[in-house]
């Protein structure tokens, strides 16, 4: 606890927010327009299903819904799964056409379509290739 008058004034101040709290939030509660809205944002009462509810046709249609939600699982599996091979076709083409479709250029020349670090003399930042 701070001595003093200035702990006077802090003490004051606690025990005024203290005091001060507790008869905000009472007389912001007290009224049922804003009892209901909190009670309804957080749910606090839940009513109980209403007791004429046919079982058995809630039951079919919990089944429905979850066959309806299968069968919408299995569209999208199936379509990854041609995307995933597709996917793999492409790598695969995009290999062959790396490996099999670039000309084969003799060591020394360049070719025209080099790019200009190569028609520069082969020289790249950090390369032992180039000229030094």
């Amino acid at each position: 606890m701070v001595k003093g008058r200035q702990g006077l004034y802090l003490e004051a101040w606690k025990f005024g927010v203290y005091i001060s709290i507790p008869i905000f939030a009472s007389w912001y509660y007290s009224y049922p327009e804003t009892q209901q809205y909190w009670a309804d944002y957080w749910q606090y009462i839940k009513y109980p299903e209403n007791p004429n509810t046919n079982v058995r046709q809630k039951i079919k249609e919990l089944g429905e819904q979850k066959e309806k939600e299968k069968e919408q699982r299995m569209v999208y599996q199936q379509q990854l799964r041609e995307l995933q091979k597709a996917a793999e076709r492409s790598e695969s083409y995009r290999k062959n056409e790396t490996t099999t479709a670039l000309p084969v250029v003799p060591e020394g020349e360049v070719k025209a379509s080099a790019s200009w670090w190569k028609r520069a003399g082969g020289w790249v930042a950090g390369s032992k290739t180039g000229s030094e």
